[in-house]
């Protein structure tokens, strides 16, 4: 099986063991092309997704075409979790390949009981999935706290702080088609907001790389 040195939901546990809970889950690998859907809205939701590599959109798409992204899923991370331990039996959202990506696709049923090969370690990565799906439901709440912003120029300078938390200077892990998706507005207007705040001396921005020029500027924006 794919060997996944990153994947939180096998922390502490040896590729021995993971292989055996994989086999013992009927665990599948599988791959997609750039912009295939992994699943649609109204797809099962049997089974939890864990990524090896690439990245994953989840978005909410509408029948006039509008998309709203929800967040972006990187290598070693799971989707599909917040339906694990629900009554939900259908998926509300979209997961889309942002380009080549391989998976391993895990039924939700061995999640439910205790692995005969490897029932020692079930229980730690039963611990690993409850951390993993408190950290994405902060992500979640996080959105929601991001489109409270007015304009789109309040919702940029939110976005622009949270990335930005460490260091002054961060690169974007979406590209300018996908932020505005997530900051809800088109590429046009993105692009013309964030030429705006760069004017107004808040923010340097050159393609994917941003800097913040006037931190105290930005947080007064999001208050």
């Amino acid at each position: 099986m794919s060997n996944c040195p990153e994947c939180r939901l096998f922390k502490g546990i040896s590729d021995e063991d993971r292989d055996k809970m994989y086999a013992c889950a009927g665990a599948r690998e599988r791959r997609f092309k750039n912009g295939e859907y992994i699943f649609r809205q109204g797809d099962s939701t049997a089974n939890l997704y864990l990524l090896l590599e690439g990245t994953v959109m989840l978005a909410k798409d509408f029948a006039s075409g509008k998309r709203s992204v929800l967040y972006t899923v990187h290598e070693g991370d799971v989707f599909g979790e917040m339906f694990g331990f629900s009554n939900e039996t259908e998926f509300w959202y979209d997961a889309v390949a942002s380009g080549s990506v391989k998976l391993m696709e895990i039924p939700w049923k061995f999640f439910y009981g205790f692995c005969s090969n490897a029932c020692h370690k079930h229980q730690d990565v039963l611990k690993n999935m409850l951390n993993i799906q408190a950290d994405n439901n902060f992500v979640m709440v996080k959105k929601l706290y991001l489109l409270s912003g007015k304009t789109l120029k309040e919702r940029i300078a939110m976005w622009v702080l949270d990335s930005a938390r460490r260091s002054d200077h961060f690169k974007a892990t979406m590209n300018r088609e996908e932020l505005a998706d997530y900051l809800g507005t088109t590429r046009p207007s993105l692009s013309r907001e964030l030429m705006n705040m760069q004017e107004e001396g808040l923010i340097e921005v050159d393609r994917s790389d941003f800097k913040i020029t006037d931190r105290e500027g930005l947080e007064g924006l999001s208050e």
